[in-house]
């Protein structure tokens, strides 16, 4: 049996779960490293929030791909969704019962991030079964732009202004934000694995294996996966001492990481609603290019900056090429690769980027420990730099060849 497109409306239900979600992620984006920061300000302890929420990428994330490959997608999330659920509602009657030392918040974030590896192979596996293919661009922005409204930009400030009433709104405030996703996912069509993906193995990973050896092969997406755990690299050492640099360096109190951080979610939106038209004006390649120089130029200015405002543009910057670069990314990756094997070509592209994530984050840790924060943001922009040798590898993207 094959997928079929479904209509508009089916479209609708993703795009309000996928809001959903992202509100709920948004909220634990700030509660969580302020709440770790409270206990402790030590840089590389802080650090381990990066490795908490990256780990089960590395653990797990290739068999996520293999599974819902397998699987009905839709099942897949809505019962995925309804675990997260559970997890974010105990952690908040933990923390308000003073019980949530941070030990228990790492554990609660790696449960959480567990199922993130089921939810982000299932969603973007699902989106080509619900639109046609030359509007993957258009719906991939909307999805992007509806996330990072939700998830980086109400989210975050939500989180942070709940935060200061007290530590456990936000995660119990989350809990609802993911009823809207569950519901929404339970309301999409079911889908059946497309024939090609029954081969026959009994071993899921060496169905999964099957993914990667075919990103491997591919001379686009590999380029696109080293230049994605460059910038991965980056985005996990800033994570890593962001919440301190505001809070020491900048000086600012808990409520003004959550304002910044909902800066760099006006810049992610700004980049998802202008993606579309710069590959059309510029094309894939030079669009690509633009977000890798500036990224680094915006993290660079980002460890200089000596007050709230310039720190502000940089973020803002920074979220600008980092929506360009992912919109691109994804879309490409929907572009050229088979249905039957997208679950697990798209698990094995985000074990590359997320997974960098606890390689990355603790050695940030250490270098703001030994020296300060400005200096290990400094390093995050040099990652970023090489990512623009990655790029300059590409082929013409936009040749008819590719889309074949």
């Amino acid at each position: 049996m094959v997928y079929r497109a479904e209509d508009g409306r089916s479209f609708g239900w993703l795009w309000g779960a996928t809001v959903g979600a992202a509100l709920g992620d948004g909220l634990s984006m700030t509660a969580f490293p302020l709440l770790v920061a409270s206990q402790t300000r030590d840089p590389f302890i802080v650090s381990l929030l990066q490795v908490a929420t990256g780990l089960p990428w590395l653990l797990f994330g290739l068999l996520a791909g293999a599974l819902v490959d397998r699987w009905d997608r839709r099942a897949v999330m809505w019962r995925t969704d309804l675990a997260r659920l559970c997890i974010a509602l105990s952690l908040g009657v933990l923390v308000a019962l003073g019980h949530a030392p941070v030990a228990v918040v790492l554990l609660a974030a790696f449960l959480l991030a567990c199922g993130s590896t089921l939810i982000r192979s299932a969603a973007p596996a699902l989106l080509p079964t619900l639109v046609a293919r030359e509007k993957l661009a258009h719906a991939n922005g909307r999805l992007q732009a509806g996330s990072t409204v939700s998830g980086s930009f109400l989210g975050p400030a939500a989180g942070s202004v709940l935060y200061s009433l007290s530590a456990a709104v936000p995660f119990l405030t989350q809990t609802f934000a993911l009823v809207v996703s569950t519901v929404c996912v339970w309301r999409l069509p079911a889908t059946l694995v497309p024939s090609a993906s029954r081969t026959g193995r009994s071993s899921i990973w060496a169905e999964a294996a099957d993914g990667v050896r075919w990103l491997a092969a591919h001379r686009v997406l590999r380029s696109i996966a080293v230049g994605t755990i460059l910038l991965a690299a980056s985005t996990g050492v800033l994570l890593a001492v962001l919440v301190i640099h505001v809070l020491e360096f900048l000086r600012l109190p808990p409520v003004g990481y959550g304002v910044l951080i909902s800066v760099y979610a006006g810049g992610s939106l700004a980049g998802s609603l202008l993606t579309a038209r710069l590959r059309h004006t510029l094309g894939t390649n030079r669009c690509l290019l633009t977000s890798a120089l500036l990224g680094t130029v915006s993290i660079a200015a980002l460890a200089m900056a000596p007050n709230a405002a310039l720190a502000g543009g940089a973020l803002f910057t920074l979220g600008v090429a980092t929506m360009l670069w992912n919109i691109l990314a994804v879309t490409v990756r929907q572009e050229l690769t088979p249905n039957h094997l997208l679950g697990r070509v798209t698990s094995a592209f985000t074990v590359a980027s997320v997974g960098t994530a606890p390689i990355a984050a603790p050695l940030g840790g250490v270098v703001a420990s030994l020296t300060n924060t400005s200096v290990a943001i400094s390093g995050a922009a040099l990652l970023c730099a090489f990512a623009c040798i990655a790029v300059g590898r590409l082929p013409y993207l936009d040749d008819t060849k590719w889309a074949e």
